[in-house]
This record gives structure tokens, C-alpha cells and sequence, in this order.
């Protein structure tokens, strides 16, 4: 069995859009479970879930409340109560391909030394398409696409939260997601993500792949292709991996930073780029993102 599991908080706009994903999948319905992890939300979360669960009495469904507030308590919630072989973690504020599950599934039966998979994040514009969005800047949006063809993650790279699935058997080694990182309430935390996939890669023998073709569509309202938004995203993003990094060591935080001095190559290379080519929007928006990505990891929680 695979274990389906959506920690959501204040989301009650799209619940029945992921669960109605979560309904229609072609996997057997024996196979895998749907859980719902209420993070503390102050609206009809509970009651939105009691009507899906009314509604859909053959799927093996149950709902939990967690009152710690934070994605990685909703999610830590998932692990534990999980009773699937697998699991996979849905953003509630995504959908899937109706075959999602059962690639997932069948990926994981037929591959006994792979831990983890990722796979394509792709993008439902509920409304316009920003005049700044490419392809460098599409992953403050939820993208990620590393092609079509299969291969193995480097410590280099990691699947992303919207489409990531596990071996629960890996938590056992790894332990459970860090409470301290990740998005809380209407925070833009981050880097709980790469910090459980670092601690996987620490084990050489497990496997963390991608697989191009099971399908997860990210949903993007106007309010999240705003510079306010993506101001907050970006400087959530760099204190969180202040706090990241330097939970690992010094030695960490200041390779980080110079990362950071390359990253900041590549976005005035991209800034001139986009420039010649007429497309200042594009431009400018590189070289705000990575000044506040910057912001926030020299600052760190100063900025909270």
C-alpha cells in the first residue's frame, strides 16, 4: 500500500481539487490510502473533509489534527500514522495525474533498492502569466522539470516538496522531517526538503531517482506571482538556509555564502541576457530574487 498523505493549513479553496485528484486515480483503491493532516487551520477544513469522506466510503481515508503548527509537524503526522509501504506528500494546493499513484506504486515494487523519486511539477496559472516568469525563475512558483528521461539524484539536487515520495522504511535511518525549517502559518520558510534528502545521501545506498511521468500540477493564484509575494518567498528562503546551514556547521553556512557569490554571477549574466533581448521585466526580477535570497541568509532570523 501507498500512503497519500496532504498536510494543509488554511487551504480550504483547494482541498476539493486535490482530493478530487486523489479520487480518480487509476491505482486500486486497495493499494493506497489518503490521509489528511489538519494543521491547526481555523477554517472548515474538518468539515470539507467529514463531506469527502461521506461521499467516498470505498477509499481507505482518515483525517488527523495536528495542533503543532508548522508543514513539518503536518507531515512528521503522516509518517506516523501512515500504514502504506510508501508514501507521498501532497502539497494542498496542487492536484495529479490521474496515473500519479500508480507510477509511483509500480516504480517502487519494481525497484527494491530505490528510497525516494521525484518527478515533474508543473504549473496551473489560475489567472495571468506574470511578465517576469522563465524558466530560471518558474521554481518560486512550485516548477521543477528535469526532463524526460530517468536518472539518479546527486547531493547536488533533490525532488521537491510538491512531488516527492518515500520508502517509510528510510525515516527509520534518517529520522523524520526538522521541525525547526519549513513553511509555519503564512510563513515562507523552506529547507526542510534539502535537509532530509542531504541526510538520505549520506547513505550511499540509498537510491533517490527521478522518473519524468508521474505528473503533479502546482497551482498559482495571482497573489503568488506578485514582488510582494515573491519578496517574502525569497528572503524565507535565504534564512532558512541561515538556519540550515549553520545547524551543520560553520563550515557549511560559509560554503553556502560562497555559493551564493556564483549564483550572483549567473543571475547579472541572465539580468544582461534578458536585457538585449527587450525583456527588462524578466531582468530585474533575477537580480531582486537573488538580492533578497542574499538578504535573508546573511541576515537569518533577524528578518522574521
Amino acid at each position: 500500500m501507498i500512503t497519500a498523505t496532504i498536510s494543509t493549513y488554511n487551504r480550504e479553496k483547494y482541498l476539493p481539487q486535490v482530493l478530487d485528484s486523489l479520487k480518480n486515480q487509476t491505482l486500486n483503491h486497495s493499494l493506497f490510502e489518503i490521509l489528511m493532516v489538519d494543521n491547526n487551520s481555523p477554517g472548515n477544513t474538518k468539515e470539507i473533509s467529514d463531506e469527502f469522506e461521506a461521499q467516498n466510503p470505498s477509499l481507505n481515508y482518515a483525517y488527523f489534527l495536528e495542533t503543532n503548527q508548522g508543514l513539518s509537524y503536518g507531515r512528521n503526522k503522516g509518517i506516523k500514522e501512515a500504514k502504506g509501504k510508501y508514501i507521498t506528500f501532497i502539497d494542498d494546493d496542487a492536484f495529479l495525474a490521474e496515473d500519479y499513484l500508480e507510477k509511483i506504486y509500480n516504480y517502487f515494487e519494481a525497484n527494491k533498492n530505490v528510497a525516494a523519486i521525484g518527478s515533474k511539477i508543473l504549473l496551473h496559472y489560475e489567472d495571468i502569466i506574470p511578465d517576469w516568469e522563465n524558466k530560471y525563475l518558474n521554481s518560486l512558483l512550485g516548477y521543477f522539470n528535469l526532463g524526460n528521461q530517468e536518472k539518479t539524484f546527486t547531493k547536488n539536487d533533490y525532488p521537491r516538496g510538491s512531488n516527492m515520495s518515500f520508502r517509510m522504511d528510510v525515516f527509520e535511518k534518517i529520522g523524520a522531517f526538522n521541525v525547526s525549517l519549513g513553511r509555519n502559518k503564512g510563513g515562507l520558510g523552506g529547507g526542510e526538503e534539502k535537509d532530509i534528502f542531504n541526510r538520505i545521501y549520506q547513505f550511499p545506498e540509498l537510491k533517490v531517482v527521478y522518473i519524468p511521468n508521474a505528473l503533479v500540477y502546482h497551482c498559482v493564484p495571482i497573489e503568488r506571482t506578485t514582488e510582494k509575494f515573491i519578496k517574502r518567498q525569497a528572503i524565507g528562503t535565504g534564512v532558512s538556509e541561515n538556519f540550515r546551514t549553520n545547524n551543520e556547521s560553520s563550515a557549511s553556512y560559509y560554503k553556502r555564502l560562497f555559493i551564493e557569490l556564483f549564483k550572483w554571477g549567473a543571475s547579472f549574466y541572465l539580468a544582461v541576457f534578458f536585457l538585449l533581448k527587450n525583456q527588462a521585466a524578466k531582468s530585474k526580477m533575477i537580480l531582486k530574487f537573488r538580492w533578497w535570497v542574499s538578504k535573508g541568509l546573511l541576515i537569518g532570523d533577524k528578518e522574521k
